[in-house]
């Protein structure tokens, strides 16, 4: 038996990502509607894994110093949402300098704005969503018109691990109870929750959101957390998805790095598409650290109807960014 560990991360499992793909049953472009192409460097490779499988357009948390390169020459492919210098969150300036950056991407026509407010992330920068500057920033991004986008909560697992110091890191419950309170003081306007809101673990308790807040919109991004707890679910999650297919938006959270090429971001789409589109069963090529016996790395496929896969693929995202006067732009 061949040794994960001499294996590369995005294909313990011999897959040849080259291997041709049909197009997704769509009518119009497919858009990833969650990705993190932080170079324009990593374009070309990038560009090249998406064009192999169907992947038309992005809407993308691209620092502001790689928006004009990237612009130039893929700008029609790409949507920028306005996000921070999340380094920079821990200095005295945060706040002054998040606002300049909300008007430099509004200024480029951003329509969509992040606040990543994670557990770690709030042990990190000590903010919070209920917080005075928090509200400034919810605010502003309203006032530029941009859709709110949040990143609240993270996997169970690590709620029971390396966040189990609830005097350190707050709980489940408080975070999300702190959102639900920004988000009854936002009623009206799009909110888009990354992750499945942050709880795909917790379809029951993401319910609830959904019919509460008629305005919420959650995304089904990530790779290795969204396929295990889906895959795990996987009854309860198809039920899920057909009952709010019109409240959900596709995207793969793919990640671009000076050391990641065609068969890495190959790695993520390939799993997306098999678990949505596919009733493929059968083990994760990804190295998924967070596995266990009882929530092991597999893909238990979906198989979404094609009117289900046109609304996660094209149809709600368009939707959602029309609320803000913004229509997509289409793949040449």
């Amino acid at each position: 038996m061949t040794d994960p560990a001499k294996l590369p991360e995005y294909n313990q499992t011999f897959v040849n990502f080259r291997q041709p793909w049909p197009r997704a049953p769509v009518n119009g472009t497919v858009i990833d509607g969650h990705v993190h192409l932080l170079g324009s460097r990593h374009a070309e490779s990038w560009f090249e894994a998406a064009d192999h499988f169907g992947i038309d357009n992005f809407v993308s948390q691209t620092p502001l110093e790689e928006v004009l390169t990237l612009s130039r020459r893929w700008g029609h492919r790409l949507q920028f949402v306005a996000v921070p210098n999340w380094m920079k969150l821990g200095e005295p300036n945060r706040i002054d300098d998040w606002m300049r950056r909300l008007d430099a991407f509004a200024n480029i026509g951003s329509k969509i704005a992040k606040a990543h407010l994670a557990p770690g992330t709030i042990k990190r920068t000590k903010l919070t969503i209920d917080g005075e500057e928090m509200s400034k920033i919810f605010r502003a991004m309203r006032d530029r018109g941009m859709i709110i986008m949040t990143h609240v909560g993270d996997p169970q697992l690590w709620y029971d691990g390396k966040y189990k110091d609830d005097a350190e890191y707050g709980t489940r419950a408080d975070h999300y109870r702190l959102w639900s309170q920004r988000l009854e003081e936002h009623r009206g306007w799009p909110w888009l929750a990354a992750h499945l809101g942050g709880w795909p673990e917790g379809l029951n308790d993401m319910q609830g959101m959904l019919d509460r807040f008629p305005d919420l919109i959650l995304d089904l991004s990530a790779t290795k957390w969204i396929v295990r707890e889906l895959s795990v679910q996987r009854d309860q999650a198809r039920e899920f998805i057909m009952r709010n297919q019109d409240r959900l938006i596709w995207g793969s959270d793919q990640v671009s790095t000076d050391n990641r090429d065609f068969d890495f971001y190959a790695s993520r789409w390939w799993c997306h598409r098999k678990l949505f589109e596919t009733a493929w069963r059968g083990p994760s090529p990804i190295l998924d650290p967070d596995a266990t016996s009882e929530r092991p790395s597999k893909i238990d496929g979906l198989a979404l109807p094609t009117t289900v896969l046109q609304k996660l693929y094209h149809d709600n995202v368009q939707r959602l960014f029309s609320r803000v006067g913004v229509k997509l732009a289409q793949a040449a």
